[in-house]
C-alpha cells in the first residue's frame, strides 16, 4: 500500500497548477526586482508577488511532497532507478534546489515586508540576488519536472 496512491494524479496535476502559478509569480517578482535595481520602485507589486511567491512555493512544494510516495514506488523504483538513471539522478537535483529555494523565498518574503525600495538601496542587490536565485530554480525545476515527465509519468 502507498500513500496517496489512489488520489496521485490528480495531486500531480494540483502540483503542475501550483507550479504554473510560481513561476509566473517569480518570474514577475524578478522584473519587479531588476526595476528596484534601475531605480523603478514598484514596492506594492513587489510584496504582492512575493507574498504569491512564497504562498504558491509553499502549495507546490507541499503537494509535491504528497505526491512522492506514489512516485517513488510506481516511477522512480521500477522504471527510472532501473532504465533511466539520468531522469532520476536529475530528479534528486530537481529536488535538492527546491529544498534550497524554500528557505530563499521565505527570506524575500520577510525582506519584501520591511524593504524600501527607495530608502534601502543598500539591501536592494542582496534582495535582488535572492529574488533571482527563486526565479531561477523555479525554472530550473520547470524545465527538470517537464523531462523527467517525459520520460515516464505518475
Amino acid at each position: 500500500m502507498v500513500l496517496f496512491d489512489s488520489v496521485a494524479r490528480i495531486l500531480v496535476v494540483l502540483h503542475a497548477a501550483a507550479a504554473i502559478v510560481l513561476v509566473g509569480s517569480s518570474t514577475h517578482h524578478a522584473l519587479i526586482a531588476l526595476g528596484y535595481l534601475r531605480s523603478v520602485f514598484k514596492e506594492r507589486l513587489g510584496r504582492i508577488y512575493a507574498s504569491t511567491v512564497l504562498g504558491s512555493y509553499l502549495v507546490t512544494f507541499l503537494l509535491g511532497g504528497a505526491a512522492y510516495p506514489a512516485f517513488r514506488y510506481h516511477v522512480r523504483a521500477l522504471y527510472l532507478d532501473r532504465y533511466e538513471p539520468w531522469a532520476s539522478n536529475l530528479f534528486d537535483i530537481k529536488e535538492h534546489f527546491a529544498s534550497l529555494g524554500l528557505p530563499m523565498a521565505v527570506g524575500v518574503f520577510v525582506l519584501s515586508r520591511v524593504l524600501r525600495p527607495k530608502q534601502d538601496t543598500e539591501l536592494l542587490p542582496t534582495y535582488a540576488v535572492m529574488v533571482f536565485g527563486v526565479a531561477i530554480i523555479v525554472w530550473f525545476n520547470l524545465f527538470s519536472g517537464l523531462i523527467i515527465t517525459l520520460v515516464r509519468g505518475v
